[in-house]
């Protein structure tokens, strides 16, 4: 073994520039599977509910997230709800109370749910 400082640090070098390649290739697998998760949850939303049951889902979903800020809010925002072809108008505690929106908040919750299992799955196939 030969103790000229080149020798002893070309190694560590090697390693070095090794595992940045590594971890370079493993962070554009990564990303790519990271969209594709996404791309695969919006298409299975898309097959499993409607589009007036996503926006309705969303929206009920967006009023609970505020839920606790509704009384620091001077004037109520008011929603515009689609229910096949007619449209009605309610405020946030509205939206909470009807069962219509509960029942879209629990569908897309649930498809939600369903399509991130699906496309976890589908990601670590393709991963392995």
């Amino acid at each position: 073994m030969s103790f000229n400082a080149k020798d002893m640090t070309q190694g560590g070098q090697i390693a070095s520039m090794r595992i940045r390649m590594f971890s370079q290739i493993a962070n554009i697998m990564l990303y790519c599977l990271f969209i594709f998760f996404w791309i695969l949850i919006g298409l299975v939303l898309w097959v499993k509910i409607s589009w007036q049951t996503f926006i309705n889902g969303c929206i009920y979903w967006w009023c609970t997230s505020l839920e606790g800020m509704r009384d620091l809010i001077k004037s109520q925002p008011v929603y515009e709800i689609q229910y096949y072809g007619k449209t009605f108008r309610m405020n946030a505690a509205q939206v909470l109370h009807d069962k219509y929106m509960i029942w879209c908040g629990e569908q897309l919750w649930s498809a939600f749910v369903l399509a991130s299992v699906v496309a976890l799955v589908i990601c670590l196939i393709t991963f392995f």
